[in-house]
């Protein structure tokens, strides 16, 4: 079988340095949180009249919460019999998370944030969070392209590429060129996948953010982005079982993913419904010596 144009296999870290092993998957996501919190903070401070400082607060709460979500629906989503096995495997936060999971976590972090700050506006800081989401995201995926934790079916005989091969000139590659070969042969890898999206979108993101936006943009947006392609590539997610300890459950056929990425997609449409005829945010630098008056109203 010619496999040209398949990607070789590699595998980056752990190190270990002394007694401290750094594996390079809680490296990328510590880089993409710094990122994603330095970048929330610029912006706060450059488009809404806050400090950075402040900013960064809200930051921490949905990184907690989201945290902690990200594990237990980890858990309750794709491994529910292990609850059964061990109930204090909710607890254990170290362990597996689920993207999605930390989305609905962000979601309810940034509800109690505001229960606890009622003077500043739900809808332009919940637009913030939105903001700085695709940088952590990234990183968190390139994290998954590092350590290959998401493996998909088998490359050969990928429809898209057959389709392509069937209209296109003889010398494309037998198999999927962005397959990588995986020792059990060529495979779909869905975080690098993943990853080179969410390149795109963090290229929007910045390009979008040179000037004011309609308020809540980023809040409709992002999910009319991301929650298509996330639902298509999650029929390229092996089932539980068939490549080591990775797959995903199915409830009726389709993955939890799946129903995420509908309801996500239903959402953006919903927000863009809602927010599509609101005027532009009103940028107001961040003054320490004379707090600005932003448009932070109940």
């Amino acid at each position: 079988m010619n496999i040209l144009g398949v990607l070789p296999y590699w595998v980056v870290g752990p190190w270990n340095i002394g007694p401290l092993t750094i594996h390079s998957f809680g490296l990328a996501v510590a880089i993409g949180l710094v990122i994603g919190f330095s970048l929330l903070a610029r912006r706060a401070e450059r488009g809404m009249g806050v400090s950075g400082e402040f900013a960064q607060n809200f930051g921490i709460w949905l990184l907690v919460i989201g945290w902690i979500s990200a594990h237990v629906l980890d858990v309750l989503f794709y491994e529910p019999h292990m609850v059964l096995e061990d109930p204090l495997i909710l607890f254990k936060v170290w362990g597996s998370i689920s993207s999605y999971g930390g989305l609905i976590g962000g979601i309810l972090a940034t509800f109690i944030w505001h229960r606890r700050n009622p003077d500043k506006n739900l809808l332009d800081w919940a637009n913030l969070g939105a903001f700085s989401l695709p940088f952590c995201w990234l990183w968190g995926r390139i994290g998954c392209a590092m350590v290959h934790d998401h493996p998909g079916v088998r490359a050969e005989g990928f429809w898209l590429w057959e389709q392509i091969k069937a209209i296109g000139p003889e010398s494309l590659p037998e198999i999927w060129p962005l397959a990588m070969q995986f020792p059990d042969g060529p495979r779909h890898d869905l975080g690098l996948y993943e990853a080179i999206w969410w390149v795109f979108i963090v290229a929007f993101c910045l390009i979008m953010d040179r000037k004011p936006r309609r308020r809540g943009f980023y809040l409709w947006t992002l999910p009319l982005l991301y929650a298509p392609a996330r639902f298509a590539l999650d029929f390229l997610r092996v089932e539980p079982n068939q490549v080591g300890t990775a797959g995903d459950i199915r409830y009726f056929g389709l993955t939890p993913g799946h129903y995420i990425s509908v309801a996500l997609f239903a959402l953006g449409i919903v927000l863009w419904l809602r927010f599509r005829h609101l005027p532009a945010e009103v940028w107001v630098r961040y003054n320490p010596a004379k707090p600005a008056e932003t448009n932070d109203k109940k």
